[in-house]
């Protein structure tokens, strides 16, 4: 379980983004594959609400560490960005036409 420093000069949501960017750095999460969930990050950061956590991910985003899929969750970005065409084994499969399931 990771832990917030309350002594640190950054704030948390900044540690909880440094965290899961250094498992990105490290390639313990590799490019297009889910960051851990809201849920999970606030179970690893006990404690913590779901605002800060909102916050962390938001500023990875903005960072261009990852993005997000909405209903879907946030993937680590690739080295070329996110793909333009979704492929079956792509998160971005979830953006299929209204008539193919039909």
């Amino acid at each position: 379980m990771a832990e917030i420093d309350h002594e640190s000069p950054l704030p948390p949501y900044r540690q909880i983004a440094a965290w899961v960017a250094d498992r990105i750095a490290s390639g313990e999460l590799a490019p297009d594959r889910p960051i851990p969930s809201e849920k999970t990050l606030m179970q690893e950061f006990e404690g913590v609400a779901r605002t800060t956590v909102r916050r962390a991910v938001k500023y990875l985003r903005e960072q261009g560490l990852i993005y997000t899929v909405p209903q879907r969750g946030s993937y680590v970005m690739g080295p070329d960005g996110p793909p333009l065409e979704p492929s079956p084994s792509s998160p971005r499969s979830a953006f299929v036409k209204a008539d193919e399931g039909e």
